[in-house]
């Protein structure tokens, strides 16, 4: 079987180091470059064979270590392939960079060794895929303006803006990409959805969803519950029902592809019709899980009815059924809420998170055909988390939030590599990682905490472990994710209040209210530039500068009720609103 080379590169400088001048020019030749070539593999029944591949590259950088980083898709078969960017070690042969890699575990693909010279806008250079499969590589090295940078996810460097106007365009899936809620380049500051302001397009979504936009390209995925009859009820605002919506008829659970630049319904599909087995809470929805994109595959959650995984023209590829999820009140569990975990793609893997009223897990299947590669049981109540995934020299780990088991777990055998008990009994949002920690927060109960957990924790640990950076108790979120953007974490309650902390230090800069204190925020914080978006479920977007100093630039109203998060894609941004998608035009010239 054909290995690919994931070619991560890195370079590993000799004494006399080479000049600044020579690192930043190879940067800046790497930087988003495309290499288009072929490869051989010694045996193949054609010893003459060439198979074509390419590999994307995101932003390449030498880190305060001395390693070099350099995230890539590789494209091959029709397929992308997404890799993190390990940091690796560097050299040079005089002015000329050799990629120099040995024996370096990919996780998931194997372990690989590779010699490769770049020099002008040529490659070359020699593959080894554990011995097994090797040969030769080459090829040139093109810039495609419209092409994307690939996902850097290995929290190596946690400048979330680099300043030089480069955009993201791939959105694909809960909270955005490996950067958790954050989107380079500007966006808008001021818009008037009911003037058309600032809009280029709103496009009518029936049924009721909270799941965000997923965007691949010029491709954006939506999911729906579409309700027989007449339309869902929902309840926004701040209270403390725990009863499930009784009265609740057949649904279909449909999945749409819309255009990103005209709002255009390109295709939709109704993966499942019925009753669902679980109710739902009043402020909740039977299409809560964020669908995830890799470009060519769409997944779509909708818990106990299934997660159904469709190619990019809506073609259906596979399905799972995981039986009954009821992620409901851990008290009572005639209260029912529905189900909220959205899943992830990384590479050719899918992570699921499943906690549910009885037999919680954690699983990763295999995104070609929604095999079960592996599946490890977790001790948790009910939660509504989903997981995320941090790749790093030393480590790959599938990360979850939860009370009884916030933890890691290997993403290659699912084996637990660390686990913290203890935190809010309801937990919601993602964990994320920046700065070399993990950042977990959870807010329901007495304890609400905030954990900076370091990235490379290993067995149990607590409040008093070393591998506890900082905590703080009771400031932490109940529903929303927060954000990293530069050295702050910002963290928005559930009643509007704003947060701010020192990322590294857990120091608190700020806390402020957005609003008056009685519209809800369900919607969880994005940033984008040097600006934070906050949501509150009324629909008003509280526009923060990010920094020191709080300041709210600007209050937006989108029309209808906003449970969603946003979504950004090269300086446009999304919202699902009760009833519509909404685009927002990126700043004139962006």
């Amino acid at each position: 079987m054909l290995t690919l080379v994931p070619l991560v590169l890195t370079l590993v400088a000799q004494d006399p180091a080479p000049p600044a001048k020579l690192e930043a020019q190879f940067a800046q030749t790497m930087t988003n470059a495309k290499l288009v070539g072929f490869f051989t593999e010694d045996g193949a029944e054609d010893p003459n064979g060439q198979r074509e591949n390419t590999y994307q590259l995101g932003e390449v950088k030498k880190l305060e270590s001395g390693k070099w980083v350099f995230p890539v898709v590789i494209e091959y078969d029709g397929r992308n392939i997404p890799m993190p960017g390990l940091p690796l070690d560097v050299e040079w042969a005089g002015d000329t960079p050799v990629i120099t890699m040995t024996d370096k575990q990919f996780p998931l693909v194997g372990t690989f060794t590779a010699r490769v010279m770049i020099y002008a806008d040529r490659f070359m250079g020699y593959w080894d895929g554990g011995g097994e499969h090797k040969g030769l590589m080459w090829g040139r090295i093109v810039h495609d303006e419209a092409a994307a940078p690939a996902r850097d996810t290995s929290g190596a460097d946690d400048k979330q803006d680099d300043g030089d106007g480069k955009q993201t365009i791939h959105w694909p899936g809960f909270h955005g990409s490996g950067t958790f809620g954050v989107a380079r380049g500007e966006t808008r500051t001021e818009w008037d959805v009911e003037q058309g302001e600032g809009v280029a397009w709103k496009t009518k979504i029936p049924g009721l969803a909270h799941s965000s936009p997923a965007i691949w390209g010029d491709r954006i995925y939506l999911t729906s519950a579409v309700r027989e009859g007449e339309e869902a009820e929902l309840k926004v605002g701040l209270y403390g029902d725990v009863e499930s919506v009784e009265d609740e008829a057949s649904h279909d659970m449909t999945v749409h592809c819309l255009d990103k630049k005209t709002g255009e319904l390109l295709w939709t599909k109704t993966a499942w019709s019925g009753v669902p087995a679980i109710k739902r809470h009043p402020k909740g929805s039977h299409a809560a899980s964020t669908p995830a994109t890799n470009g060519e595959k769409v997944l779509a959650f909708f818990g106990t009815e299934g997660l159904y995984c469709y190619d990019k023209d809506g073609e259906l590829v596979w399905k799972k059924d995981f039986g009954l999820l009821d992620a409901g009140w851990l008290k009572n569990r005639d209260d029912q809420w529905g189900y909220g975990s959205s899943p992830v793609i990384h590479g050719n893997r899918v992570l699921v998170q499943c906690d549910i009223q009885d037999e919680s897990f954690v699983a990763c299947l295999d995104l070609d055909t929604g095999d079960e590669l592996w599946r490890t049981m977790r001790e948790e109540v009910p939660t509504w988390a989903t997981p995320t995934v941090d790749v790093r020299e030393g480590r790959s780990q599938v990360i979850c939030n939860g009370w009884q088991h916030i933890g890691g777990y290997d993403l290659e055998t699912g084996a637990e590599l660390w686990k913290l008990v203890g935190g809010g009994d309801i937990p919601i949002p993602k964990p994320i990682v920046a700065h070399d920690l993990i950042f977990i927060t959870n807010g329901h109960g007495r304890m609400k905490p905030i954990y900076a957990i370091d990235a490379m924790a290993e067995g149990e640990i607590d409040a008093e472990h070393e591998a506890m950076a900082w905590m703080k108790k009771r400031r932490g979120n109940y529903f929303q994710t927060p954000v990293v953007l530069g050295d702050h974490l910002y963290l928005c309650a559930m009643n509007g209040v704003l947060s701010c902390y020192d990322a590294k230090t857990g120091e608190e800069v700020y806390r402020e209210r957005l609003g008056d204190g009685n519209s809800g925020f369900t919607s969880c914080l994005i940033a984008a530039g040097d600006k934070l978006y906050a949501t509150s479920e009324v629909g008003e977007v509280y526009v923060v500068r990010a920094g020191k100093e709080f300041e709210v630039l600007a209050v937006n109203t989108m029309g209808e009720e906003c449970m969603a998060t946003p979504a950004v894609s090269a300086g446009s941004m999304f919202w699902r609103s009760r009833g519509h998608l909404i685009a927002i035009e990126p700043i004139s010239g962006s």
